[in-house]
């Protein structure tokens, strides 16, 4: 564990939700449904991802970036605060959903669908937010 004498990190880049789903997902059109083995609702975007790896390991870390104000929003504000991420600076925006990507997992491969939704949507001031917060809670800030 890095620990106590990290430097604070603000990450600033894309948060979106990723639903990985395992088994038969080739799909086939003509509303044929289809039995998967496994479907996991887990956190996505290379940003958060790399935010939570730094809090685990103990390094200060806030996120700069914008999700929607919606179901798939939350889960990503409450599994990043979880892992120990700070993400009192990141933008909910009313307007636009949480970008999502579908991963259809094969045991040699995958395939990526994605819906953008907030995660272009990042704006200089964002980053500027979220640098705020994280001056504020280092030591002596």
């Amino acid at each position: 564990m890095v620990g106590g004498g990290a430097s604070p990190v603000v990450v600033v880049g894309d948060m979106n939700a990723d639903l990985i789903v395992r088994g038969d997902v080739v799909p086939r059109f003509g509303q044929t449904e289809q039995l998967l083995d496994e479907a996991s609702l887990v956190v996505g975007g290379s940003g958060a991802i790399m935010a939570c790896g730094l809090a685990k390991l103990g390094v200060p870390t806030t996120m700069a970036c914008v999700v929607g104000d919606d179901p798939f929003g939350s889960f990503m504000l409450d599994a990043l605060s979880g892992a120990g991420v700070d993400v009192s600076a990141v933008r909910v925006d009313p307007d636009t959903p949480t970008g999502l990507s579908i991963h259809l997992a094969a045991p040699d491969d995958r395939a990526i669908l994605t819906h953008l939704g907030t995660i272009p949507a990042l704006r200089p001031e964002d980053v500027l937010a979220a640098l705020d917060v994280a001056r504020r809670a280092a030591p002596g800030g």
